[in-house]
C-alpha cells in the first residue's frame, strides 16, 4: 500500500531531527517543501532514495560544521580589566627582579615588594584565566584557582610582615610562611603546565614560569645554609629571577597582546 502524500511529508519531517536544532530552524519548511515536490514529479521511490542518501551525508557534515571551532584572523585589543590585571602583574614581577639588580632600596620598600609581588601575580593569573577560559574553560579554572589562592593566602600573612619596620629576619615570619610559601610555589607550577598546555599565550613564558617555580620550590630551606656564592644558591636565586621574568611576560602579553577572536561556525 501507498502512504498518503501528507503521510510521506510527515514521515521526511521526522527524519529531519538528525540535522542540529539551529540548522532545522532555518531550512526545515523548505526541505519538507522540496521533498513533497519531488514526490509529486519523481515518485516516492525515486524520492525516497536520493532524501536518504542526503540525510546520511549532509546530516554529519551539519553537525561536524557546528561543533567546529575555529580562530579567525580578526583579532581585538586586550579588554582594559585585562590590561589593568597584566600592568599590576608586571609591577609585581619588576619589583621582585629587583632584587637581583643591586640597587639599593629602603628596607620598608625593599619588603613592600613582596605585597606588590603577591598582588601582581593574583593579577596576572585572573587576566590569563580570561584569555584561556574561551579554549579550555574547566582546564583553566583547574589551573588558576589554585595559584589565586595560594598567593592571596601569602599576601595575607605578608602584609602583617611589612607593616613591621627594618629588614625581615629569619625569625620574623612566623611558623606558617613555609607552608603557605610551598603551596605558592607549587600552584605557580602548576598554573604554567597548565598554561603551556593550552598554548594559548607564549609557551616561552609559560615555561619560565615552571621553571622558576620549581626553583624556588627546591630552594626552600636552602638560604643560610648554602655558603654565599656557591653554585646551589646561584641557580636557586637564577631561578626565582625567572620566576619574576615570568610573571613581567604574562602581564605584558595580557595587557597589551591583541587577542585572537575565537567564534563557532554555525
Amino acid at each position: 500500500m501507498t502512504a498518503p502524500l501528507g503521510g510521506h511529508e510527515r514521515a521526511y519531517r521526522g527524519l529531519l531531527r538528525v540535522y542540529p536544532r539551529e540548522y532545522r530552524a532555518h531550512n526545515s519548511d523548505q526541505m519538507v517543501q522540496l521533498f513533497g515536490d519531488q514526490l509529486r514529479y519523481d515518485g516516492s521511490g525515486r524520492t525516497w532514495l536520493r532524501a536518504t542518501r542526503d540525510l546520511a551525508t549532509s546530516a554529519v557534515s551539519e553537525h561536524m560544521r557546528r561543533n567546529r571551532i575555529v580562530a579567525q584572523s580578526l583579532s581585538m585589543a586586550p579588554t582594559p580589566v585585562g590590561r589593568a590585571l597584566g600592568v599590576l602583574g608586571v609591577i609585581g614581577g619588576a619589583f621582585l627582579l629587583v632584587t637581583f639588580l643591586g640597587v639599593s632600596i629602603n628596607p620598608d620598600l625593599f619588603n613592600l615588594r613582596l605585597v606588590l609581588f603577591n598582588i601582581g601575580a593574583v593579577a596576572v593569573v585572573l587576566a590569563v584565566h580570561l584569555r584561556q577560559r574561551t579554549v579550555a574553560p574547566r582546564l583553566s579554572l583547574v589551573g588558576a584557582i589554585p595559584a589565586v589562592l595560594a598567593n592571596a593566602a601569602y599576601l595575607i600573612l605578608i602584609t602583617r610582615l611589612v607593616a613591621q619596620p627594618g629588614d625581615l629576619g629569619p625569625g620574623d615570619y612566623g611558623p606558617f610562611i613555609p607552608y603557605v610559601a610551598g603551596a605558592m610555589w607549587l600552584s605557580d607550577l602548576w598554573f604554567g603546565v597548565v598554561t603551556f598546555r593550552l598554548g594559548v599565550l607564549s609557551r616561552m613564558s609559560s615555561a619560565a614560569l615552571v621553571i622558576g617555580s620549581t626553583a624556588a620550590f627546591a630552594g626552600m630551606g636552602v638560604f643560610g645554609l648554602q655558603s654565599p656564592g656557591s653554585l646551589a644558591e646561584t641557580v636557586i636565586l637564577a631561578g626565582i629571577g625567572v620566576h619574576g621574568l615570568a610573571w613581567i611576560l604574562l602581564g605584558l602579553e595580557v595587557a597589551f597582546r591583541r587577542r585572537a577572536v575565537v567564534v563557532e561556525e554555525r
